[in-house]
């Protein structure tokens, strides 16, 4: 079976929905130390990647983190919407724009619209404070003291974006069994399933589509593990839906896969 790059299973592992709850919005951007300024980092594609907000409107990224500044970009924040707006010559000739997530353990983007396929699979999905350890470290702490099902969810994606994936699977199981309503959720962990239990993917993904419908995240990794499975149809199809819900990238992305199919309809 043919293995999905490690960028892609990285990248997929970060997906949540964007249908926010809105009373967890309006907390997540109330409390006064949660802010985007300063530095966060993620696993990437070649490795960890560092992105540093500044109060100038600047994005200073570290593809590296190795602290050598390789792209400055400039953001705009509205609410909890953020536009990414590269500099010609530089990553992407487009604005980006995503649904921003922010709490104390870790800041989210969401897709919203967006061309450029490269900034896409740097920037969307989680992202932790450099001090990580120490956040774990707090969470694993109040996690002996206290039942409550949010401190796995938060100690999960934290594990995530730092590459431990079978930790961050572990917690999203025990916040499952408090919470069986969460899409994103099943979005998760249905990226850390990658690429070794596809079956579990596509099951994972059933899960979050009866409870959103209109997911197109969902559409987008059942499409990918229908697909690599051998369901080649059923994939394509999944990412035809998943363009008609706005994941309008894909319709070059997945294009050499998929024109044949697409082409009979």
């Amino acid at each position: 079976m043919k293995r999905v790059p490690i960028y892609l299973i990285l990248m997929i592992a970060t997906f949540y929905s964007c249908n926010f709850n809105k009373n967890q919005d309006k907390k997540a951007f109330a409390e006064p130390n949660n802010t985007i300024l300063g530095k966060w980092v993620r696993i990437g594609q070649t490795g960890p990647i560092g992105f540093d907000f500044k109060e100038n409107g600047l994005i200073e990224a570290d593809f590296d983190n190795d602290q050598i500044i390789d792209v400055v970009t400039e953001y705009e924040l509205s609410g909890d919407t953020i536009k990414f707006i590269d500099k010609d010559g530089k990553m992407c000739r487009v604005t980006g724009q995503y649904k921003m997530y922010l709490t104390e353990y870790y800041l989210s983007f969401d897709l919203i619209d967006d061309e450029c396929g490269g900034r896409i699979k740097t920037t969307m999905g989680f992202w932790t404070k450099p001090n990580f350890k120490d956040l774990i470290k707090q969470l694993d702490d109040e996690i002996i003291k206290s039942t409550y099902p949010e401190l796995h969810l938060n100690r999960a994606r934290i594990f995530m974006v730092t590459g431990m994936i079978d930790k961050a699977r572990e917690d999203f199981d025990t916040y499952l069994l408090a919470d069986s309503l969460n899409a994103r959720v099943y979005l998760n962990r249905a990226g850390t399933r990658f690429p070794n239990d596809l079956i579990g993917v596509v099951s994972d993904c059933n899960k979050a589509i009866s409870i959103e419908s209109n997911n197109k995240n969902a559409y987008f990794l059942r499409g990918l593990a229908q697909y690599e499975l051998g369901e080649k149809e059923q994939g394509c199809e999944d990412f035809s839906k998943a363009i008609e819900l706005g994941f309008s990238v894909l319709r070059i992305a997945e294009q050499e896969k998929c024109i044949d199919y697409w082409n009979k309809k």
